[in-house]
């Protein structure tokens, strides 16, 4: 049954300033490519590298913050903002918390790098890009802690414009830090750390101020320190945040399997890896409104309109995914050849392009199942999704297919593509069961 237009047209009046958000979360990384590109495909590779370490230890702690996605969104729906004003102080408590275990981690990507057999000339580029860039790692915690606060109350302009401000400053000080303009000095790839730090700094003044507002608007008063509040979010968060790890860290550990391969396969790999996260930010901010949608309809009590919340999502990000990937595969080399002319790029690139096209289905559609289940208040079916499928069966099959039959970087794409399908499927069937189970008790 196709879902109604109604439940279409909320679900994209919510979601559409969610998926400009998070397609500007990402052009960050396109332009520090761009920026970085014209010196080389060796900062290319070093800069992709360095940035997926980061965004995978991020991840973890991102996926932990969201815990108050559901918590949020049920209680405006039940009429309690108050409570959502409450579980955004013990959710920044949160961030903060998580972000300096995260923080210290990063201080060993290198000697990791380097176990793996990832070429010196990189590891000593992407070592020099994360010594500056993980301080940003509590800023941009305590920015998704607001965005989630604000978009679960449907307030969403304000994070347009952080984002935009945020890519602004990132573009202007990506020009002037890498290649030494304005009498600046020239950073090269630390210039392109900088202006990234800066950016996560602008944005989270945007947010940390509309979320202000909006408490005071509230007449929201401070009750104190509520240690269940505290573990609600964690334990909620946990498994998502696990779950979101077990998913790009695959990506992650593929991306320095590459790196074996020299740096002309990083790059191309580093640059189809930033097209196709442009893609996906439709669904993930499909998946983000999903999730608001479905738990607000839950704490209306609604478990019907939850179902169809979830159903529309699913569908919009299928057709789009599907026809993002039919594009991807008709003209890779054009995309590609944004970003760099070196031929040997380009070749390897076009047929990584070519996996990614057929994965896009399944990748956008896990996507928005996971949040539909996360506002629904279950994060564990996507992770134990994401170990089995990812871990279990994408990553061997895919070094199988790399270093045994030879078959390089496209071999483990291969096993990304295949990891994907088992996420997607396993995740289809917990959604069915799920909505079968709210269907029975409305």
């Amino acid at each position: 049954m196709l879902p109604s237009r109604a439940e279409a047209r909320s679900l994209l009046a919510l979601a559409a300033p969610l998926i400009l958000t998070q397609l500007g979360l990402v052009l960050y990384g396109t332009v520090d490519i761009l920026f970085v590109g014209r010196l080389g495909p060796e900062a290319i590779a070093a800069v992709g590298l360095a940035s997926i370490s980061y965004f995978t230890v991020f991840i973890l702690g991102m996926g932990i913050v969201m815990g108050i996605d559901s918590h949020s969104s049920k209680a405006f729906g039940a009429g309690r903002p108050d409570l959502c004003g409450q579980l955004l102080i013990h959710t920044l408590a949160l961030a903060l918390a998580v972000a300096v275990p995260l923080w210290a981690l990063l201080a060993f990507a290198g000697p990791v790098y380097a176990v793996i057999g990832v070429e010196r000339g990189v590891v000593t580029l992407a070592e020099s890009y994360l010594s500056i860039m993980r301080w940003a790692m509590f800023p941009g915690l305590a920015f998704v802690a607001c965005r989630q606060f604000l978009q679960s109350m449907n307030v969403t302009k304000p994070l347009l414009a952080a984002i935009v401000l945020g890519n602004l400053v990132n573009a202007a000080l990506d020009w002037a830090l890498i290649f030494g303009r304005c009498g600046l000095p020239a950073l090269g790839v630390r210039g392109s750390a900088c202006a990234t730090l800066t950016a996560n700094f602008v944005m989270l003044s945007i947010v940390a101020a509309a979320s202000v507002l909006r408490l005071r608007a509230e007449g929201f008063r401070f009750h104190g320190w509520h240690r269940k509040l505290f573990e609600d979010v964690f334990y909620l968060g946990l498994p998502g945040g696990v779950q979101m790890l077990a998913e790009v860290g695959v990506f992650a550990l593929v991306t320095a399997l590459i790196g074996r391969l020299g740096a002309h396969a990083l790059a191309a790999n580093q640059i189809t890896l930033n097209l196709i996260s442009v893609t996906f930010m439709i669904p993930m901010g499909l998946s983000h409104a999903a999730a608001v949608r479905v738990g607000q309809n839950l704490g209306r009590g609604n478990p019907k309109g939850a179902i169809e919340a979830g159903r529309t999502a699913l569908t919009l990000a299928v057709l789009f995914m599907a026809g993002m990937g039919l594009i991807l595969a008709v003209m890779p080399r054009l995309v590609l050849g944004l970003f760099t002319s070196d031929e040997t790029v380009l070749t390897l690139g076009t047929k990584l392009l070519y996996v990614a096209s057929i994965f896009q289905i399944f990748d956008g559609a896990q996507a928005v199942l996971t949040g539909a289940l996360r506002g629904s208040g279950n994060t564990r079916s996507a992770l134990w999704a994401n170990i089995v499928g990812h871990w279990a069966v994408g990553l061997p099959l895919g070094c199988y297919m790399a270093f045994g039959l030879g078959w390089g970087a496209p071999g483990l794409w291969g096993g990304l593509c295949a990891g994907l399908i088992a996420v997607c499927l396993r995740l289809r069937f917990d959604w069915s069961r799920r909505a079968a189970a709210l269907s029975a008790t409305g």
